[in-house]
């Protein structure tokens, strides 16, 4: 057995690092939380790993997200992170779609022909998140959502369940009640428990930074949260948990 995986062996058995090596999982959204999730789903021996993500990195991803460095900025975020995975695991499958996925239509399109295991929605665009979300629920392809993780200090207080079972994260409200009136109950998320602070806005935060979104983005600006290393990667951690216990039939 390839000695890169003989500790998480240990835990699960040669046959489940087999059953991982055979599972396909797509991530949308490869940022402050799905670099994490990424990273964590190579290193766990996930065989076939497609990123979804439109965009490059920038000098103040470089706080919270696992592939920004000085040496990586301007770089596409998921060629980054191909890079990365080839060197924890260089037989795993990588796809990249460089694409940003703001419609219904979007989000058929990349499941065209296409058959995953399990999806991680880690995309930090409410109206994205709701498409791939009800796409996901009405074909009946597993999926786990992350949730608002900006402007908290506590990972501690992070937890997973179903979206109607979601309290105080803004962002798990304001998808509860779309997601309500599509009779979308029962889909799993990450969210944070812990009440959100108000960041201290300079003026150069008022509005997003050119780097950020660019002119050509078709993405609606939003207003730039405050947020640190350790809440984001610890949801993306959880969310890379989920799925791998999920597909070994772990509780």
């Amino acid at each position: 057995m390839n000695q890169v995986f003989a500790r998480f062996s240990m835990l699960v058995g040669e046959d489940n690092i087999k059953k991982l090596q055979y599972s396909k999982i797509i991530i949308f959204g490869v940022g402050g939380v799905g670099s994490y999730t990424v990273e964590a789903l190579a290193r766990s021996g996930v065989g076939h790993i497609t990123m979804v993500d439109f965009d490059e990195i920038s000098e103040s991803n470089i706080n919270r997200q696992l592939h920004s460095l000085h040496s990586t900025i301007g770089k596409s975020k998921t060629e980054v992170m191909r890079a990365r995975i080839f060197d924890i695991n260089p037989e795993c499958e990588v796809k990249l779609i460089k694409q940003l996925i703001y419609t219904y239509e979007d989000v058929e399109k990349i499941f065209e022909n296409q058959k995953y295991d399990f999806v991680v929605d880690a995309i930090d665009v409410v109206t994205s998140k709701i498409n791939l979300i009800e796409f996901c629920i009405k074909n009946k392809i597993k999926i786990i959502s992350s949730m608002g993780f900006g402007n908290k200090m506590h990972p501690e207080m992070i937890e997973i369940a179903k979206i109607k079972n979601t309290s105080v994260c803004p962002m798990a409200r304001t998808i509860r009640g779309i997601l309500k009136k599509k009779r979308i109950t029962d889909v799993p998320v990450v969210f944070s428990k812990e009440i959100p602070l108000v960041p201290n806005k300079s003026e150069l935060f008022k509005e997003e930074l050119p780097t950020e979104f660019r002119k050509n983005n078709k993405m609606p600006r939003k207003s730039t949260p405050g947020s640190n290393a350790f809440v984001p990667g610890t949801a993306g951690l959880v969310l890379a948990s989920y799925v791998v216990r999920k597909i070994l039939e772990i509780k």
